[in-house]
């Protein structure tokens, strides 16, 4: 079960190490990674000596500056928004990681304690902290919830964020190393969502479907896959010049393969696997993987899309040999859902060649 912030306290033991937390960043291609593991290393540090959870601090920091990518922490080692607010942006940087740690705790110390003994000696480092006191909000945050209600944040999803980013930091050191033996076939840049659910013990994709995203704006795509109400995402989304931006681990299921409608039936493994979960329950999410080409019906993938389609593909074959080089386990979307669906990649989408290009054979239905 996903993580619920209504049970996360501020005030805690650590509930991860520093070690777990860099290798999540290091897993998320985040920048600065030295000035990365000098923060992490001083949140558990003062964090830990003053009461806080540093795990839950670095979760935070992970959803304010995209683990680690954006241009706040790349340029100024800003790691919490820390003056940045709709419409303003008051330029605040810090000289090192370690100080970026501690600005972080005494801006969160404000809502969680007010004032913090074991801080004192770091309030400097924080021109907004006394503006938090000001606004009557010292004291008011206890658990994770609180964040995101007009405290440090407006966004409404800010807490579930945050958890979700606190549940893949608490993995094992072991378990956040990739689990593909192949090679990634290009940068793949790292999104994040929280929409997505553990697969099944012992449960491993058996088949890629293929989707298209029905709209040309890739900004339109992410935005919907990172919204919680969408209920809705997808491993891998390739924009139009070919860059693979990653959603869900491919450990993790995905939401956008479970609309079953007038399935497709000559198709003997998704016949059974559907069969199956109608017997048994389950999703034909937690057997597949998605792969999402940003673009319209009709409309041919560019070729950087083709590419980087033959890429992800081999890829994924490569990693999860429960995955077949065949049509009766690289399916459209069509194949599950023909009823509203049916245009799903469509007709222009090049899967015959995908799965020619991976030595596969595009007329095997098994």
């Amino acid at each position: 079960m996903p993580i619920d912030p209504h049970f996360v306290p501020l005030l805690a033991a650590p509930t991860a190490t520093a070690r777990q937390a860099v290798t999540y960043a290091r897993s998320r291609n985040a920048r600065r990674i030295d000035a990365v593991e000098a923060f992490a290393a001083e949140l558990w540090r003062v964090g830990t000596a003053c009461g806080y959870d540093p795990a839950v601090v670095f979760a935070q920091f992970c959803d304010e500056t995209g683990v680690g990518t954006s241009d706040a922490w790349a340029t100024r080692l800003n790691p919490g928004g820390i003056g940045i607010t709709d419409g303003e942006d008051q330029g605040i940087a810090f000289a090192s990681g370690e100080q970026a740690a501690r600005a972080m705790l005494v801006h969160l110390s404000a809502y969680v304690r007010g004032y913090d003994p074991g801080l004192w000696q770091h309030l400097h480092l924080d021109p907004r902290y006394l503006l938090v006191l000001e606004a009557g909000l010292g004291q008011s945050v206890r658990v994770l919830a609180d964040l995101g209600n007009g405290r440090w944040a407006t966004n409404p999803a800010y807490a579930t964020q945050i958890a979700g980013h606190l549940e893949r930091l608490r993995l094992s050191a072991e378990d956040l190393q990739p689990l593909d033996p192949a090679k990634p076939p290009r940068d793949i840049v790292w999104e994040g969502t929280t929409n997505f659910h553990r697969r099944p013990p012992g449960v491993v994709p058996e088949a890629i479907v293929y989707h298209i995203t029905n709209d040309r704006s890739y900004a339109n795509v992410a935005s919907w896959f990172r919204n919680p109400a969408s209920r809705a995402s997808s491993h891998f989304v390739i924009d139009r010049d070919g860059t693979i931006h990653q959603f869900v681990s491919t450990r993790d299921a995905a939401w956008t393969n479970g609309d079953i409608s007038a399935p497709r039936q000559d198709l003997p493994w998704l016949a059974g696997a559907i069969t199956k979960i109608r017997r048994e329950g389950g999703n034909l999410n937690d057997l597949s993987v998605t792969i999402e080409t940003v673009g319209v019906p009709g409309e041919p993938v560019t070729l950087a899309q083709q590419d980087a389609l033959v890429a992800i593909t081999r890829y994924l074959l490569a990693t999860y040999p429960s995955i077949l080089p065949r049509r009766g386990r690289m399916l459209r979307h069509a194949d599950i859902n023909s009823t509203s669906r049916s245009y799903c990649p469509g007709a222009a989408f090049p899967l015959r060649e995908i799965i020619r290009a991976v030595g596969g054979d595009p007329n095997d239905l098994s």
